[in-house]
């Protein structure tokens, strides 16, 4: 039984620890999170950041890694990731986090190709769902803005 009650007491305090991050803390962490995933090509953890709707983007953009991008980035090192700055709206459903990437490659879906960026900047768009947030990132418009339904 005191494995037990050990158990219980260590997952609340995981889970207490959790609670003690303000919202912008989580959302900066996740910022973060999705956007060494994403602009290091691993989008299937980038996927455990983002709402069900970005999710195909995701795939689409995951099919048109190649072995030879991969070999790219590995030989540059991986991207790295800072937030410039974060803001949630007044009833706390919605979030926006500017984020700065520097030493990573961008591939474009349409040719195929693949160029480096020494430094970049990607605002993402944030909604909580099921008391999470996640990363809201759908397919960009021709015109460079991002879609948002």
């Amino acid at each position: 039984y005191e494995i037990g009650v050990r158990l219980v007491g260590s997952e609340m305090c995981i889970r207490d620890s959790l609670q003690q991050q303000t919202p912008q803390t989580q959302i900066e962490q996740t910022a973060i999170d999705f956007c060494e995933a994403f602009y290091n090509f691993n989008y299937p953890a980038a996927q455990a950041w983002s709402t069900p709707s970005s999710l195909s983007y995701l795939s689409f953009l995951a099919s048109n890694v190649r072995q030879t991008h991969l070999d790219l980035l590995k030989t540059r090192g991986a991207a790295k990731v800072s937030v410039i700055s974060s803001e949630i709206d007044a009833n706390s459903e919605e979030a926006t986090v500017v984020c700065q990437i520097k030493n990573t490659f961008v591939i474009n879906p349409v040719e195929g190709k693949i160029e480096y960026m020494s430094s970049l900047q990607d605002t993402l768009q944030f909604v909580r769902e099921n008391n999470k947030w996640l990363v809201k990132k759908d397919i960009p418009q021709q015109n460079g803005k991002q879609s948002h339904d």
